[in-house]
């Protein structure tokens, strides 16, 4: 089969390097080449292969379809390419376009669906494969598998856990798609369960001292990609008239009557932030534009303000 990988990060990559080693041909990889030049980065891996790198943002071009008929591809592969593909372009495979999302469709589409699942408290999540369609997200559904959320779960672990997981889906598609393309699971969506999450960030980021200590590190643990950056940005606080970021806060179970936002240096010399019922182990934050060790900034008896919201 002849295939169109439009990809981006570790799931493109993953996903490159299991279709490379298959007997099938790639006829072109569409991914970014700008920004900072890493050896692992998409376009290096696929450079290093000896492949063809197209510009993504033609995938919005009606034009690419006639080019893509020309080429005689059979399947688009989609992972984790934010750019959205003209109908035009949806259509011009012998088979289909199917697309790897990092949640279990419908009750997750659109944006940073992993983030959303901890802040919402979801105890299992999913990974799904679907034929793409023009609305965003929609398509039946090829395949999807579901699993238990870590309690200590971030934004980022439970991305690549989504990755893990979705990457063997991919290739179980092209392994059917090969054989008979017919065999193709399509499921349709259930409308009425749909979720659809854009560019919004809950509460703009405000941190919210008065919360119980779960509550504040679940919300934490949402916004939390380090070492990579965030699409959410940092959870905010306010100190002393600076804004900081939370970058990881972890429960320490110890109760605390003290006002919430209250900091004080913890049993084990880490800093702590009352919150409504427990302290809280500040271990990164964020200010200045750097990342620091919470004791590097804030103070014994001092107090974090809560974070606005506009």
């Amino acid at each position: 089969m002849n295939i169109l990988l439009v990809a981006e990060e570790s799931a493109g990559i993953r996903l490159l390097r299991a279709l490379l080693r298959t007997e099938h041909r790639i006829v072109a990889v569409m991914t970014s080449t700008t920004g900072p030049s890493k050896t692992s980065s998409m376009a290096s891996v696929a450079t290093r292969a000896g492949l063809d790198i197209w510009p993504p943002s033609r995938v919005r071009d009606p034009a690419l379809a006639r080019e893509l008929r020309a080429a005689g591809v059979d399947l688009i592969l989609n992972a984790h390419s934010l750019y959205l593909i003209h109908e035009e372009v949806l259509r011009a495979p012998s088979i289909a376009a199917f697309n790897l999302h990092p949640g279990p469709l419908p009750r997750y589409s659109g944006l940073n669906c992993p983030s959303w699942a901890i802040y919402r408290a979801e105890r299992t999540y999913g990974v799904t494969v679907h034929r793409m369609s023009p609305r965003i997200d929609a398509g039946p559904i090829a395949y999807q598998t579901t699993f238990d959320i870590d309690e200590a779960a971030t934004g980022f672990t439970l991305t690549a856990k989504c990755v893990s997981v979705g990457v063997p889906l991919m290739r179980q598609l092209v392994e059917v798609a090969a054989r008979d393309p017919a065999a193709i699971p399509a499921i349709e969506q259930d409308v009425g369960q749909r979720k659809y999450f854009g560019r919004e960030v809950p509460r703009n980021g405000a941190l919210i001292w008065s919360e119980s200590a779960s509550q504040i590190a679940r919300f934490v643990r949402a916004f939390d990609y380090y070492p990579f950056a965030s699409p959410w940005g940092h959870p905010q606080a306010l100190y002393e008239g600076q804004h900081i970021g939370v970058v990881k806060a972890v429960q320490t179970r110890a109760k605390t009557g003290t006002p919430p936002g209250t900091l004080r240096r913890g049993p084990s010399g880490i800093m702590e932030v009352a919150a409504a019922d427990e302290w809280l182990a500040l271990h990164l934050v964020h200010a200045g534009g750097r990342h620091i060790r919470p004791d590097q900034l804030l103070r014994d008896g001092t107090r974090l303000e809560d974070g606005t919201k506009t």
